[in-house]
């Protein structure tokens, strides 16, 4: 396994949809990490978490996602190629302040929650 730090770029995968989120903290001892979920990726749209790159939401008040305690061994690395057109996506419609809402083409956006769910089914049927 890799080694992950603070500040690090990872994701979490379950049915073609990719949870982007920063290392916050590393616990070695107990096999966690903190991380902060930043953006939500599928094939047909990226979903800004209410981060300070997303300053509409910021400016409306918008409940942020918190913050999770994750197992160490299921968060994968995100690569640069991966990292730096995702953050100017998000930068993108940072900037946009809010004048297109990111989720119009879908009617019942997957929320965070929902990801995890999956998540953890999917990991509970693998042998």
């Amino acid at each position: 396994m890799t080694s992950l730090v603070a500040g690090q770029i990872v994701f979490l995968e379950c049915r073609q949809t990719r949870l982007y989120a920063e290392v916050i903290q590393v616990l070695e001892p107990r096999s966690v990490g903190w991380i902060r979920p930043l953006a939500m990726v599928s094939e047909t749209q990226t979903i800004a978490l209410g981060t300070e790159l997303d300053s509409a939401a910021l400016a409306s008040n918008k409940a942020t996602v918190p913050d999770m305690l994750w197992p160490l061994d299921q968060l994968q690395p995100a690569l640069d190629t991966e990292v730096i057109p995702l953050l100017a996506t998000l930068s993108a419609k940072a900037g946009d302040l809010g004048t297109t809402p990111p989720l119009a083409n879908d009617v019942n956006p997957l929320t965070v929650g929902e990801f995890v769910r999956w998540l953890w089914a999917d990991r509970q049927l693998q042998p």
